[in-house]
């Protein structure tokens, strides 16, 4: 069974550095995000990949996942690592270069540990494998996939700053071999490289998000 973890597209914070966990309806995805969105609905489409769909509650995430279902679930164990006292402020405002070294040493005060993040993230793999499917599909962000990710290579989790999870990007993980397939594959890049069109991409989404989403 495979597990696809897609990050959600950019959102409007992403682009001006600002973290952002707890209010769930705000931040939305930019254009570029929708693109990234659609890409990774048009990439999913063209290998196969069919199965439930479960989305974080954060706006980005649910809007990613709009884009590939529109029968997408919420689910609490995929939302963003809670940043504390660190909401809302900028990464230049924050020690934030000390906790990409090691952020089970150096996380935000207030904030969700790292143990915390790990129990969640591993009782939503034990819950996708449980589902006797061919494939699961969960819109996250990167610290729910990294930790994931960490988890099944046996990387410290002091360590997850090294693995590189973009915007829009699709990492998957096979829970039956437990073993990494691959990370951070581009579908943006991908089908651009095949010659596809943005406006192609586009219409890949199953449903827009309606305003005030």
């Amino acid at each position: 069974m495979i597990l696809y973890f897609v990050r959600h597209g950019e959102a409007e914070l992403n682009v001006k550095g600002i973290l952002q966990s707890r209010d769930y309806d705000t931040n939305p995805l930019t254009p570029r995000g929708r693109l990234e969105a659609a890409a990774a609905t048009l990439l999913l489409r063209r290998l196969g990949v069919d199965g439930y769909v479960f989305t974080s509650p954060l706006r980005r995430a649910r809007e990613t996942a709009m884009c590939i279902s529109a029968e997408a679930r919420v689910d609490e164990r995929l939302r963003e690592v809670d940043m504390g006292e660190w909401e809302l402020r900028s990464i230049h405002e924050v020690p934030f270069d000390k906790y990409r070294l090691d952020p089970v040493s150096h996380g935000p005060p207030g904030g969700e540990s790292m143990d915390s993040v790990v129990r969640r993230v591993r009782d939503f793999m034990d819950f996708a494998k449980s589902l006797n499917t061919k494939a699961v599909i969960a819109v996250s962000h990167w610290h729910p996939i990294a930790t994931a990710l960490a988890l099944v290579m046996g990387l410290p989790l002091s360590r997850i700053y090294r693995i590189r999870i973009s915007t829009g990007s699709i990492s998957a993980v096979d829970l039956g071999e437990d073993e990494v397939l691959f990370i951070n594959l581009s579908p943006l890049r991908v089908l651009r490289g095949l010659g596809f069109n943005d406006a192609e991409i586009m219409r890949a989404c199953a449903q827009r998000p309606p305003e005030g989403l």
